[in-house]
């Protein structure tokens, strides 16, 4: 008989509290506005309709190609055509990498890089032996590999025609790159 005295007494109490109110609205309202506050840029141009250009659209601008055919590239081969070919440093087998290059230059300067580049091939073609040489089958191989392979001779080449810094070469390219 006691366990319904306690029942009845706390329906009493809680006839003289205040009733507790719901918190879900207050949820749901911030819920929302933090999801439109989120949503809006991906639907509206914030930036256009504050005046201001994006900083994309800036860089855009300046990298578009100009009139008169400037900001053309073109490719001058570096290789012949066998291409380079080198043992890689591995101790337990032989393997070998073959390479061919060509690099990108702005068109308007195709005849300053076709002469430097005719002057300084040999020095060039004994370093990048020699560096191709030091590697293994895993500085090499995959993406990763190749994509590194492919600044440090950009880099190398770029000090090799220009030791002043002030380059013309936009790229080193690949047109065979066989590792096996």
């Amino acid at each position: 008989m006691s366990a319904p005295a306690p029942a009845a007494a706390a329906s009493t109490g809680s006839a003289t509290a205040p009733a507790k109110k719901s918190k879900l609205p207050l949820l749901i309202a911030c819920v929302v506005s933090l999801g439109g506050g989120v949503a809006v840029p991906m639907f509206v141009n914030v930036p256009a309709m504050l005046g201001m250009a994006k900083a994309g659209e800036k860089e855009m601008e300046k990298a578009k190609p100009k009139a008169d055919g400037e900001g053309k590239t073109i490719v001058i081969p570096f290789s012949e055509k066998e291409g380079t070919v080198v043992n890689l440093a591995e101790e337990r087998a032989t393997r070998y990498l073959k390479v061919k290059l060509a690099l990108s230059v702005d068109a308007e300067y195709e005849k300053e890089v076709s002469k430097k580049l005719a002057e300084k091939k040999t020095a060039m073609k004994s370093w990048l032996l020699i560096h191709l040489a030091g590697k293994t089958l895993k500085d090499v191989s995959g993406s990763v590999g190749a994509s590194r392979v492919q600044r440090e001779i950009l880099e190398k080449f770029e000090d090799f025609l220009y030791p002043d810094g002030h380059g013309h070469l936009r790229a080193v390219l690949f047109e065979e790159y066989v590792v096996q």
